[in-house]
């Protein structure tokens, strides 16, 4: 490899991560009948940082196949640790150096051959691992605004029911319409761990816009959009400046936010904040082109990079 491809990050960064879900699941609870993740007191609509990096796995794998990540699926079937970690020859140095979910959001890798610390010790059979600390770490995702979920949650299957012979009726739980915002943290010190290089910041850049697109293209997911995907790589390799959501500023103008026009999105105060902190990079969706003005001010690195092969 050349250029930025081996190259570690000497400074941290900051994202922020907006998309829009029309009519669909942004997230659904196992444990609520998977039911959109909702605050119902306040109508905030959340999505785990796991649904985010599932999108980015799935895309890779879609694209490359499953050696460049680390937690997947095998043959459609879920895989212990165990198992994956025969399928890199039992070597943990070569799953930090092949999967780039690894050496970005980290994992714990089982190491072979693990011993115990003795018969009645509390480690009695347990194996030895190797805990790698993400350096890119992404909150929950949550709505800028009130979301209403869909009045409409039945659904009927065509294929007949065991006892009855008639089709089944189930739930299918979606929104009207959410704007999800993320932020992220990426530490260049904690990266020196897992080993991750600019090549795959750039990647994560490159990627994650298509993934929020092509990844949720299901029966519960589609009508996901990416509107704004940001990066600030700090000039100064000690800072950071929190969670970028607070300096965005959304008004609804409807009660009932039905989508993007029925919201006043505001990012001066973030931009400002911005300015003279590092090099931003920046993707905006053309609907989303009066919104990001502001930003284009900072004179931003336009994405996708053009310079980025991967693997």
């Amino acid at each position: 490899m050349s250029g930025s491809s081996s190259v570690s990050p000497k400074t941290n960064s900051e994202y922020l991560i907006i998309y829009e879900v029309k009519n669909a699941n942004p997230n659904g609870d196992p444990d609520d009948e998977n039911r959109p993740r909702m605050d119902y007191k306040t109508k905030t609509n959340y999505v785990s940082d796991v649904r985010l990096k599932r999108f980015f796995r799935d895309y890779v794998i879609m694209k490359h196949g499953i050696d460049y990540v680390w937690i997947t699926k095998v043959g459609g079937e879920h895989v212990d640790a165990t198992k994956r970690l025969e399928m890199f020859g039992n070597d943990p140095s070569k799953v930090l150096s092949s999967c780039i979910d690894v050496r970005l959001f980290g994992a714990t890798i089982p190491k072979k051959g693990g011993k115990s610390k003795g018969k009645g010790s509390e480690d009695e059979g347990k194996g030895e691992s190797i805990s790698y600390t993400g350096p890119l770490q992404l909150t929950w995702g949550y709505s800028l605004h009130k979301v209403d979920p869909m009045d409409s949650r039945s659904i009927t299957s065509l294929f007949s029911g065991r006892d009855t012979g008639a089709g089944n009726i189930g739930k299918d739980y979606r929104v009207y319409y959410s704007l999800i915002a993320f932020y992220g943290a990426f530490s260049w010190r904690r990266g020196k761990e897992t080993m991750v290089t600019e090549k795959d910041l750039k990647v994560f850049d490159n990627y994650l816009w298509n993934a929020i697109l092509e990844e949720s293209v299901t029966r519960s997911k589609i009508g996901h959009y990416p509107l704004l995907y940001l990066r600030l790589e700090h000039k100064d390799p000690d800072t950071l400046l929190g969670d970028l959501r607070r300096f965005v500023k959304v008004t609804q103008k409807k009660e009932n936010v039905r989508g993007l026009d029925d919201l006043s999105i505001d990012l001066s105060v973030l931009a400002n904040k911005l300015k003279d902190k590092g090099t931003v990079y920046l993707r905006c969706a053309e609907e989303f082109s009066e919104v990001c003005k502001p930003l284009i001010g900072l004179n931003p690195i336009q994405l996708p990079h053009k310079d980025v092969k991967f693997p």
